[in-house]
């Protein structure tokens, strides 16, 4: 019990206390969608209830305790978006290995067709930094892959 109220007291104080960190690109990995720094010029990318993410960045690369890492999708309200009923989701089962958060994208009620705020939070008992993952626009479904081509032969 003990662990979790401080795992949890240490998380509001990430948020409300936020420590310079600097998002980086993950290790490209196939089965993991590579999500940019917030610093990306791109637009918005999607990305759909289930998929894979990895996020990388300087504070995961320091951490002591994988259970000490959240990840939080913060609704960004666009122009025209209609209400979600909540305003954040704390992601659950989330791996840490090597210096990445790998996990999947909620399906939360009404998320579709919504924006969100990635970040990742780290406490690690001393002091919380956090890794700003990017704006993403959420979709019903993952977009179609083609199918690789065969070499003849």
């Amino acid at each position: 019990m003990r662990k979790i109220g401080m795992g949890a007291a240490a998380l509001a104080g990430a948020m409300l206390l936020s420590a310079s960190a600097f998002a980086q690109t993950p290790v490209l990995n196939e089965k993991f969608k590579q999500i940019a720094g917030a610093d990306s010029a791109e637009a918005v990318p999607n990305l759909a209830p289930g998929e894979d993410l990895a996020i990388s960045c300087d504070a995961i690369e320091r951490v002591a305790d994988p259970s000490d890492v959240r990840v939080v999708l913060t609704i960004a309200a666009m122009p025209g978006d209609t209400s979600t009923g909540y305003k954040k989701i704390l992601a659950i089962n989330e791996k840490v290995t090597g210096s990445a958060v790998h996990l999947k994208v909620p399906n939360a009620p009404d998320l579709a067709n919504h924006t969100i705020d990635l970040a990742v939070y780290v406490a690690d008992g001393i002091k919380s930094n956090d890794c700003d993952g990017g704006k993403y626009r959420i979709v019903e479904t993952k977009a179609a892959v083609p199918p690789a081509p065969r070499n003849p032969g």
